[in-house]
């Protein structure tokens, strides 16, 4: 949900130009107060066994690719 904060205040800022670190503030200022007064709720539509699955692949992948590097340098 951070990634989803940081990317949505990166499109509203991306759009502004600021000349000042106080004009950059304050519009990090007003970012919050639109996003703060509608606030919208983040429904998780993921299963745990599917991220639980994910995450077994995920480290399958970097044990099969450290095994490799390993035989490699040797």
């Amino acid at each position: 949900m951070v990634e989803r904060f940081f990317r949505d205040i990166t499109v509203y800022l991306r759009d502004g130009s600021f000349s000042s670190t106080r004009e950059l503030a304050s519009s990090i200022t007003a970012f919050l107060a639109l996003h703060n007064a509608q606030p919208c709720r983040y429904v998780w539509s993921a299963k745990g066994e599917d991220i639980l699955r994910k995450i077994q692949r995920a480290r399958e992948a970097m044990a099969r690719e450290n095994k490799e590097n390993v035989l490699s340098e040797t």
